[in-house]
């Protein structure tokens, strides 16, 4: 009996001391990471920067490879990510229209059917219109809007964060816009530079980039004034309780492992304090700011709070 007593204790023990090279095991073979955008695009070279990293810094022991799947507002690569094996070895990221997408009834699922990594960097948003346009500051376009509603255009990709941020923006001033169907970044901006549209969303680098083709900012969704685009108030300076960024929000399939989701989270957050990694981020206009998975969670919850009550309104959408 004593040697059994024994015996179970060693084994004990030894679980206890080896039990985590079981995880240390992971990952044994490459981990695809699919990227809802085509090769070259914003989302794509933020996952190539991550690539370089867990294979150069030695952060992740396998190769990384990059799948591109666009398409469907993201919903083609989500969907991947969704219906993988939960083991780790294919994950990916997206913006939060994650979120937006399942409001719109566009998929049935959103954040809640995976496993949340983390956020690894965001970059400021905001509305714009042309450096011509009477509207020189969101009071601007709310008082045009209270007195003629709807008399005011917003370039949109419906259903997509650009389409709902405007609508809760304008939502809380008291004001309605008129929301036209216009596609992606580019064609929002061709939209806007064309006098098609009087406004829509933003990032701050773009605001940067295409200053010279004559865009200019109205307002910003962010917590604080950006230095980088001096003068322009936020929503919130303007009594309007809204701030929204553009997330970059890893995903692996529900049911992954904690600890290959935390393996992960701490590649993505190792990744992001190197300095090499830090400069390209902000060469991009991203805040490199890595948020773990408990506060990612939060913070989408917090989003589907506000967006879900504007559905009704963004299903009315006029074009």
């Amino acid at each position: 009996m004593f040697r059994k007593t024994l015996l179970a204790a060693v084994a004990a023990a030894l679980a206890l001391v080896f039990g985590p090279m079981a995880d240390a095991a992971y990952p044994e073979k490459p981990i695809k990471i699919v990227i809802p955008t085509n090769a070259g695009g914003a989302m794509d070279t933020i996952g190539r920067i991550f690539q370089r990293a867990f294979e150069e810094k030695k952060i992740v022991s396998q190769k990384t490879v990059i799948v591109n799947l666009p398409g469907a507002g993201g919903t083609i690569a989500t969907r991947r990510i969704m219906e993988s094996e939960p083991d780790g070895y294919t994950i990916g990221f997206w913006h939060d229209g994650i979120i937006t997408s399942k409001a719109m009834g566009v998929v049935d699922y959103d954040h809640s059917a995976f496993e949340l990594i983390g956020i690894s960097g965001y970059t400021e948003i905001g509305l714009g219109v042309r450096d011509d346009s009477a509207y020189k500051t969101l009071d601007d376009v709310v008082t045009k809007l209270k007195a003629e509603p709807n008399s005011v255009k917003v370039a949109v990709n419906i259903g997509l964060p650009v389409h709902f941020n405007p609508l809760i923006v304008f939502d809380g001033a008291g004001a309605q816009a008129l929301m036209v169907q216009t596609g992606g970044g580019a064609k929002r901006l061709a939209s806007i530079l064309g006098g098609h549209t009087d406004t829509a969303v933003f990032a701050i680098p773009e605001f940067i980039k295409y200053k010279e083709s004559g865009l200019r900012p109205l307002v910003l969704f962010s917590e604080k004034a950006n230095p980088l685009v001096p003068g322009i108030k936020t929503a919130k300076e303007s009594g309007i309780d809204f701030v929204a960024q553009s997330n970059r929000i890893w995903l692996a399939p529900k049911g992954t492992p904690q600890e290959i989701v935390d393996y992960l989270s701490n590649a993505l957050k190792t990744a992001m304090a190197d300095p090499e990694v830090k400069s390209e981020f902000e060469t991009l206009g991203v805040t490199p700011e890595f948020i773990g998975p408990d506060r990612t969670a939060d913070m989408l919850q917090g989003y589907l709070g506000k967006v879900l009550p504007m559905v009704e309104k963004a299903r009315a959408l006029k074009k």
